[in-house]
């Protein structure tokens, strides 16, 4: 759901997480996203 663009805050309560931190941990960057983030950050 993040990476569809929704908060991480509205995604905390649809998972039932009554602290954002939890939710945080489980949206930590794959290496391809970094590497997606560069690349764009490269033709900028």
């Amino acid at each position: 759901m993040i990476d569809a663009g929704e908060s991480l805050d509205r995604v905390a309560v649809l998972a039932g997480h009554s602290n954002l931190n939890t939710t945080a941990r489980y949206t930590r960057p794959s290496d391809k996203d970094l590497q997606r983030a560069v690349e764009r950050l490269a033709w900028e």
